[in-house]
């Protein structure tokens, strides 16, 4: 039987920052309340095999002392998780300190994802980060010594301001630092946030430029791009993340967390307050096999592992390779897709045009 993931979400902030449009608060006096109630969840959904584990959020970094613990114990008691299972905690650079790492170390996290974003300041604080670079370098440097090595840090392009120079200087420095995996995601104004409301749009031209100097800056560091936006040193994939791009199961627990299994996909409700009262509201819903073929093939393109000629064929309920003959051809004849008995992969020229080759091929 195929292993889970398992997602673990924690929505405590210290603060919210202006382009954030995930499920948070910054109560942060709810938290023990909060974890209760997903103690509670996990008894009820308890069991299976579960060979990844990743408590983001919010800010887990940010729980009070001991809740980190009681939270990925209550996972061990209820679920199978494999002794050599990935686990990791996110965590923010001004909240992430010695206790926290301790802590961490000691209950099994083995891989920690730091929200960075940027090492220039000022754009730190525009964008309403309560860290600066000389906290992320403490970060890094602390959760080393602590004994967690496994590190990946986010980065951000397209913020107000911000220059190719920033983007390369980021990039240049995490890697130095000895950072194991690098994600650089064009950052996306979601409605209703601050920087919605104050009227910013990152330029799509602008976003590219950043991106291809990112790219290259972290090919002559020896990162490997396995995801259009993720990028790491041999070895250091993100286990869980790889679930999610290749359709594997994985169970959401929390406030807003989302599951698949397969077949169904389903969500707990984003209000918080009804979470921690027992009121999860699980909406689910069945996946047809045309939606499972889009998804494959727009998740599967977006990494280097690309789509299996033998899993569309069984999703596409026929001859998947007949049906896009003609499209394959040309993407093959253009130069934008790689075509093996096994599957398709992009080649490096289609990912500044990848929407528009998945859409011919969905």
């Amino acid at each position: 039987m195929q292993k889970q993931g398992l997602y673990v979400h924690i929505p405590f902030c210290r603060s919210r920052c202006s382009y954030c449009g995930f499920v948070s608060c910054t109560d942060i006096c709810a938290a023990e309340k909060y974890v209760g109630s997903l103690v509670s969840e996990m008894r009820e959904r308890a069991g299976g095999e579960a060979d990844t584990v990743y408590i983001g959020g919010g800010t887990p970094s940010v729980l009070p002392r001991g809740l980190l613990t009681k939270i990925v114990g209550a996972l061990r008691e209820n679920f199978a998780i494999s002794e050599n299972a990935e686990i990791t905690a996110e965590a923010n650079p001004d909240s992430c300190d010695s206790e926290f790492l301790h802590e961490a170390r000691e209950c099994g996290i083995n891989r920690l994802s730091l929200g960075v974003q940027t090492l220039n300041d000022c754009l730190l604080a525009r964008i309403g980060r309560r860290h600066n670079a000389e906290q992320a370098y403490r970060a890094v440097r602390s959760a080393q010594k602590a004994g967690i090595t496994n590190i990946g840090c986010d980065l951000m392009l397209a913020l107000p301001e911000q220059t190719e120079k920033d983007v390369v200087y980021a990039v240049d420095t995490l890697a130095s630092w000895g950072v194991k995996h690098i994600s650089a995601y064009s950052l996306s104004v979601e409605k209703e946030t601050a920087l919605y409301n104050s009227g910013y749009a990152p330029d799509e031209d602008r976003a590219a430029d950043m991106y291809e100097a990112a790219y290259g800056r972290l090919k002559a560091h020896g990162f490997e791009r396995y995801e259009v936006s993720n990028f790491c040193k041999a070895g250091h994939q993100s286990r869980h993340n790889l679930k999610y791009w290749r359709l594997e199961p994985y169970a959401g627990l929390g406030a807003a967390a989302h599951s698949y299994n397969g077949t169904v996909r389903s969500r707990n409700t984003s209000n918080i307050s009804e979470y921690i009262s027992g009121r999860r509201g699980e909406v689910c819903e069945q996946t047809s096999m045309s939606e499972k073929l889009e998804e494959y093939i727009m998740l599967g393109l977006r990494t280097k592992y690309g789509v299996e000629f033998s899993k569309l064929n069984a999703l596409f309920g026929g001859d998947w390779l007949k049906a896009k003959a003609r499209e394959i051809s040309e993407l093959c004849e253009g130069g934008y897709i790689r075509r093996s008995e096994r599957g398709i992969t992009l080649t490096e020229k289609a990912y500044f045009v990848m929407n528009s080759v998945i859409l011919r091929l969905i």
